[in-house]
């Protein structure tokens, strides 16, 4: 597990090596993060969801995009996932549907599967500032782990710090088991079990 109190503009830790993953697995990158200013985060999600929908506005071929070629029926197996998948995302832009969903957690969950093309979903403690965040980011070797993550810490550190981090192997076609806390001190409910509802 790797951890980040560091001051801002620390260069960002590579990605804990795992093993190679089989066809039957993909990754899992968690990180939790502490978001000191809400406002902050909040312009920062709109940003970055606005460009992911400048990349993909007017596309004819996103049916064909081969990242959710390779999570076709995976989604499935994410039982009680409230968040929206990759495909509704990419379905939402097809339809030129509203994708922002009023939570500036979701929203950038959102931005970051139109930019890297891996699911993902950020989940916040229900109250306190600062605000504690658990993101988890899903990703087959052929997808962009390492962009996710760049997206990802770039933006907390704009705003906030990374507290930790771990990338894991995991079954493919299982549910996703409940994740263990990733620092040394309690956390609420919702970011211990992996609950996919996020409470404001």
């Amino acid at each position: 597990m790797q951890t980040d109190r560091g001051p801002a503009g620390t260069a960002t830790p590579v990605i804990e090596p795992v093993e190679e993953a089989t066809a039957g697995e993909c990754r899992r990158l968690r990180i939790v993060a502490e978001v000191a200013d809400a406002r902050a985060w909040g312009a920062a999600a709109d940003r970055l969801l606005a460009c992911g929908r400048r990349r993909w506005r007017d596309r004819t071929d996103i049916a064909d995009h081969p990242a959710l070629r390779r999570w076709a029926g995976v989604q499935e197996s994410r039982h009680g996932l409230e968040h929206p998948c990759l495909r509704t995302v990419f379905d939402a832009i097809s339809a030129d549907a509203e994708i922002a969903f009023g939570d500036p957690y979701a929203d950038f969950a959102a931005a970051v599967m139109l930019l890297s093309s891996c699911p993902a979903e950020a989940i916040a403690q229900p109250v306190g500032e600062p605000r504690t965040v658990c993101f988890s980011v899903y990703a087959f070797r052929e997808d962009d782990l390492p962009l996710a993550e760049d997206l990802i810490t770039t933006t907390v550190r704009s705003c906030g710090i990374v507290v930790a981090r771990r990338c894991t192997t995991v079954r493919r076609a299982s549910a996703p088991r409940h994740a263990l806390p990733l620092v040394d001190h309690p956390l609420p409910e919702p970011l211990v079990s992996g609950s996919t509802t996020a409470p404001r």
